[in-house]
């Protein structure tokens, strides 16, 4: 059991208290939210000048992506910011402090995954259906299918085709999904409970996320690759944009 006492409602009040863990030492909780605004404002700085379809140049040169492009299944479902679910017991001091109210999440993403780092993906995997999938695994197959949340419909990203999919009530619906090449038949798919779609797939999770270093530049690129029924292969890259050009730092381990 975690047990916790607060000062004074650190959350809801606009002055920021500091909070204490009983039995524990008292957490500076404006110091937290000053070093959250500081790195906020740093890396957000530091985004406006990255060029990340040139990462995307680099990326596509992994071995991975190889082997996806040769694989005979040919639907791919993307994940382009993957999400985990972490939990944590004996730190809630830090939980209860106030955060600064901005986070570099959403920026990353939609510099990250705009209209051209997409098209590049679509046109390097030319013999393959692309189904993009974000808020894995909050966000349903259908709710991905809304045209005011679908990654293709918002962004305008063309050519893209409308197949047909049965939900779990065996009704029929619309999705949207991406090919190099136009489609000479309507595609149809299945939805599965226990699986994404009842259909031999490939799943290729990426995220892309700066890292707290004394070096500007730095990013984590994490890609992971499945079948919806297993994870494949998992890797943790590091680079670095420097000189207008991104440079292969390592390969982390975890």
């Amino acid at each position: 059991m975690c047990l916790q006492a607060q000062e004074k409602d650190s959350v809801n009040n606009d002055r920021i208290e500091d909070v204490v863990i009983l039995g524990l030492r008292k957490v500076d909780c404006q110091k937290i939210y000053d070093e959250e605004k500081a790195l906020y404002e740093k890396q957000s700085e530091e985004l406006q000048k990255l060029n990340f379809e040139t990462l995307f140049d680099e990326i596509l040169k992994l071995k991975e992506f190889q082997k996806i492009k040769s694989d005979e299944r040919k639907i791919v479902i993307l994940n382009p910011d993957y999400n985990t679910i972490t939990f944590s017991c004996g730190n809630d001091s830090f939980f209860k402090c106030k955060h600064y109210e901005k986070y570099i999440n959403k920026d990353v993403f939609e510099k990250v995954w705009n209209k051209n780092s997409y098209l590049k993906i679509l046109n390097f995997f030319d013999n393959k259906i692309i189904i993009p999938l974000i808020e894995i695994p909050f966000w349903s197959f259908e709710q991905n299918m809304n045209d005011e949340n679908n990654y293709l419909k918002t962004r305008n990203i063309e050519p893209f085709y409308k197949g047909i999919y049965r939900d779990l009530n065996n009704k029929k619906k619309e999705f949207y999904y991406s090919s190099h090449k136009k489609p000479t038949e309507s595609l149809e798919i299945s939805l599965d409970k226990n699986k994404i779609i009842a259909r031999n797939y490939l799943q290729l999770d990426m995220k892309m996320f700066p890292v707290v270093s004394e070096s500007s530049g730095v990013y984590s690129v994490t890609i992971i690759l499945g079948n919806g029924e297993k994870e494949l292969s998992k890797r943790y890259l590091l680079y670095q944009y420097k000189d207008g050009k991104w440079i292969f730092l390592e390969e982390k381990t975890k």
